[in-house]
């Protein structure tokens, strides 16, 4: 008798499957057929000549960017001595900063405050504030020990 009911389960479950494969696939929308590829296509007529495009004029070489340190009495430095700087654009080692001047009288006669480096040749090389400040990043912080807020052996008042 078991065998019986199984048989009938069996054949119940096939039939909804049978009947739920049938319902999705008559419900389902037609689905359209791809055009044929045409074999021969028409034959193409030549492009007509480009049209001459007249030279572009040559563009002016970029305005430099005027320093906002030069002149100034009163500049902010953002680097110190002892900070290992390098180059933004590609990570090359700039020096180390020796020290800062106020007042450095530049190549074109100009005057502001500078940086001047120490590169990995122990040359001294001297950037004007804004220019190196635009163009470098730190590597290294120079080493700052700062005192304790007390000394070791204070007692503590609770």
């Amino acid at each position: 008798m078991a065998a019986f009911r199984l048989k009938v389960l069996g054949g119940a479950l096939l039939g909804v499957l049978v009947a739920v494969t049938a319902i999705t696939l008559l419900s389902a929308p037609p689905r359209k057929a791809p055009a044929p590829v045409a074999e021969s296509r028409p034959a193409e007529a030549p492009a007509p000549p480009a049209p001459s495009v007249p030279a572009p004029e040559p563009t002016p070489p970029p305005t430099p960017v005027v320093s906002r340190s030069r002149g100034e009495r009163e500049w902010a430095f953002f680097f110190r001595a002892g900070d290992t700087l390098s180059r933004m654009t590609d990570g090359a080692p700039l020096g180390v900063v020796v020290r800062l001047e106020r007042q450095h009288r530049f190549a074109d006669g100009s005057t502001g405050p500078a940086y001047v480096v120490r590169s990995a040749e122990q040359g001294e090389t001297t950037f004007d504030a804004d220019e190196l400040e635009r163009r470098a990043r730190i590597e290294a912080i120079r080493e700052i020990r700062v005192p304790p807020a007390r000394p070791p052996d204070a007692t503590t008042t609770r």
